[in-house]
């Protein structure tokens, strides 16, 4: 549905909010910290050019992480837009005989994350989106 996508299996990435809640140190908040986003996904196509990213440290200027729900009409209800992004690791791995396809896992680096939920309505469609956004570099929402 989307040109060169690659088949994502998994994927995580944290966002990490120093505060303490200890006796006399009140409640500050401190600088927003966030890990790489991880995928895994088969050894496909995009291999060799996520290789060629990650050995050059050239930057990605965008790349779009999007869940489907399933059905007659898959509705794209999550989308993560990352800017910015470098290839930090790959880490391929598979196993003797194929019982397993051959994986990587890949760990990115981003400037700047978008995230959109689409609120499903009763007829299993577009209800509205929520929107958030965050620039780590200069620690702002945007």
């Amino acid at each position: 549905k989307h040109k060169n996508e690659i088949e994502v299996l998994s994927w995580r990435w944290n966002i990490h909010q120093e505060s303490t809640m200890h006796a006399g140190s009140g409640l500050g908040s401190g600088k927003v910290s966030v890990t790489h986003l991880s995928f895994e996904h088969y050894i496909d196509r995009a291999s060799p050019n996520l290789f060629k990213y990650c050995s050059s440290g050239k930057h990605i200027p965008q790349a779009i992480l999007v869940m489907r729900k399933a059905g007659g009409n898959p509705l794209e209800y999550l989308k993560y837009t990352f800017t910015d992004l470098i290839i930090a690791m790959i880490s391929p791995s598979g196993s003797q005989g194929g019982e397993i396809a051959s994986r990587e896992s890949i760990e990115l680096s981003f400037s700047t994350v978008k995230q959109e939920y689409v609120v499903q309505n009763q007829q299993g469609g577009s209800g509205g989106t929520i929107t958030a956004g965050y620039d780590f570099k200069a620690n702002k929402e945007i």
